[in-house]
């Protein structure tokens, strides 16, 4: 089983509103948020957490945010289960946890950009399909997304070569583990993807509000 959550910030926090929500967090992952220098990057940072906690909570999970920790390339994990990991882009902030198994995500909102800059980031095969697709737009950032959440679900994230891995078909097989690249269809003007070491037929998506 899967389960994600998301939100989106639809509007800037009061003061008051913002420490309420941090109240609710460590104080660990309260400065990690008011590093933030813009205010939607603060209330994505709590949000994410806050997903988070709700799902912790949901899973019965003896962890606490507290519990929290970062493996050798900094990505977020606990001692034991569930698995789970956290993605934002514009104004989304989705969070993804199962007890089987490792997960990754990535969202990403759809902008214009110049693919020259991405020339290395991508193997042949992924660019024939991306240059192949009606909308090159679209294509870049579902196999960007693809990719991003393959990583992240191995564990190593950017620290691995993106062009080491092919993210063109529907698993992959990195180190002897299978993950299943599935797609969310969170909204319109984002792509989003899961990777994940369990077959993901019993996936829950779900908004929440803070």
């Amino acid at each position: 089983m899967i389960t994600c959550c998301f939100t989106e910030i639809k509007h800037r926090w009061s003061d008051h509103e913002l420490a309420d929500k941090l109240a609710l967090l460590p104080e660990s992952l309260q400065h990690q948020a008011l590093r933030k220098r813009q205010w939607i990057d603060k209330q994505l940072s709590v949000c994410g957490k806050l997903l988070l906690l709700e799902l912790l909570k949901e899973y019965n999970s003896k962890n606490s945010l507290a519990d929290l920790k970062y493996n050798e390339y900094q990505r977020p994990c606990f001692d034991c289960r569930p698995d789970f990991n956290i993605a934002h882009s514009g104004n989304i902030v989705i969070c993804a946890m199962t007890d089987e198994g490792q997960i990754g995500i990535d969202i990403e909102q759809i902008n214009k950009l110049d693919f020259n800059d991405f020339t290395d980031f991508f193997t042949a095969n992924e660019w024939h399909f991306i240059n192949d697709h009606a909308n090159k737009f679209d294509g870049f950032y579902n196999f960007w997304t693809r990719k991003e959440a393959a990583l992240k679900a191995i564990g190593s994230g950017f620290h691995t070569p993106l062009n080491s891995v092919d993210v063109s078909g529907e698993e992959l097989t990195y180190d002897g583990i299978t993950y299943q690249i599935t797609p969310m269809d969170v909204h319109p003007d984002y792509k989003c993807h899961i990777a994940s070491t369990i077959f993901p037929q019993n996936t829950e998506l779900r908004e929440m509000n803070f």
